[in-house]
């Protein structure tokens, strides 16, 4: 070690646990972490509603999903062939609009403000890539706690000795 003394090494399986556990927290913190965008305009000053855009690279079916929680707002997509798709009735606060891909490339989604609002938007891809990561983290773990249980379990009792 760096000041000289020793350290016994790591043992595997809390290696094992360690990176399947971790895996776990951060793929679960990663798909539910949510913060709101907020859409700021002044109408008494005469300053116009802002338009918040967000890009994605989208596969086929991939789901992308905005709800508002204050306000209104209009959606525009770019699509990756240049079509502009808008849906032309505002979605209002409390309300939900979806948009499903239907060719892969970056998409392009603009939320035209028409009043302060406060939105939230998540992506929803194919069941391979939300939740392939959660078997590989649960099997790290659960080999590391087996191993380990295993490894206690042949250990020789040490026996205490008398003079």
């Amino acid at each position: 070690m760096g000041a000289g003394g020793n350290a016994p090494p790591v043992k595997s399986e809390d290696v094992m646990i360690l990176i399947g556990s971790s895996l776990l927290l951060l793929i679960f913190i990663l798909q539910t972490w949510s913060t709101p965008s907020i859409i700021s305009c002044d109408e008494e000053s005469g300053v116009e509603c802002e338009t918040f855009t967000v890009k994605y690279d989208l596969s086929e079916g991939d789901i992308f999903t905005l709800e508002v929680k204050e306000g209104s707002v209009r959606p525009i997509v770019d699509l990756p062939t240049g079509e502009i798709k808008t849906n032309n009735e505002p979605v209002s606060s409390g309300e939900s609009w979806e948009y499903e891909a239907e060719n892969s490339g970056v998409h392009s989604f603009n939320f035209e403000g028409l009043e302060e609002s406060e939105i939230d938007y998540d992506l929803s891809r194919g069941i391979l890539f939300d939740y392939a990561l959660y078997p590989i983290g649960l099997a790290i773990l659960l080999f590391g706690l087996l191993k380990k249980r295993y490894d206690q379990e042949s250990e020789p009792e040490e026996a205490i000795l008398e003079d």
